[in-house]
């Protein structure tokens, strides 16, 4: 359990790296869909492995997580309200209201 976490904080710390390195803001001022935009063209490019603006069946397969983790980190961003990063559970709180801090909650499993 304990290395599941610092796992989980180490990918955290390094996906907020990367999002500074990739020209990817986390400001709370833009909108949910300008973030996943964002986060969807960092994961392409990312993915992008030969830089030729074409995913290979190799490349595409790490699309999914690249962007899953992009998006936790944004999401991350949004609830850390006081932007320090670690999350207090009021903070995870108040995320929830409108739906998953900021993202609309899943739809249902096909």
């Amino acid at each position: 359990m304990m290395t599941q976490q610092r796992l989980r904080q180490g990918t955290l710390a390094a996906v907020f790296a990367g999002f500074a390195l990739g020209g990817l803001a986390l400001a709370g001022s833009s909108s949910p869909s300008s973030d996943f935009a964002a986060a969807e063209a960092a994961a392409f490019t990312e993915a992008d492995a030969n830089g030729d603006g074409k995913l290979t069946p190799d490349e595409f397969a790490n699309y999914d997580e690249l962007l899953h983790r992009k998006l936790d980190a944004v999401r991350f961003a949004r609830l850390d309200a006081n932007g320090d990063g670690v999350l207090t559970q009021d903070e995870l709180n108040a995320g929830r209201p409108g739906g998953c801090g900021g993202f609309p909650p899943p739809g249902p499993p096909f």
